[in-house]
């Protein structure tokens, strides 16, 4: 698991877009398939949707001013370009 996977869970459990336990079951799970990321695996489970998650990572790379690498790995472009049009509508903040 990677450092920013368990940074980016936190950021969901403290922002009570998901629970404790979740994060620990996506995290359980990466521990088996370490080339997902967190976001994909809670998809996966229908814990998230995938805008959700999206709008999850949006609001982690606003407040924390953090680019998420490797989003575009299982994002399509369409969703990349909106995420990415989003967030320089918000700069600094």
């Amino acid at each position: 698991m990677s450092s920013h996977d368990l940074k980016v869970g936190q950021f969901l459990v403290e922002n009570q877009i998901i629970t404790e336990h979740q994060l620990n079951d996506a995290l359980q799970l990466q521990k088996d398939n370490p080339d997902k990321r967190v976001g994909e695996i809670l998809v996966t489970q229908g814990v998230l949707s995938k805008e959700q998650v999206i709008m999850a990572i949006e609001m982690y790379m606003i407040s924390t001013d953090h680019n998420v690498s490797m989003v575009d790995e299982w994002l399509d472009q369409d969703e990349i370009d909106m995420l990415m049009v989003k967030l320089q509508e918000n700069p600094g903040k």
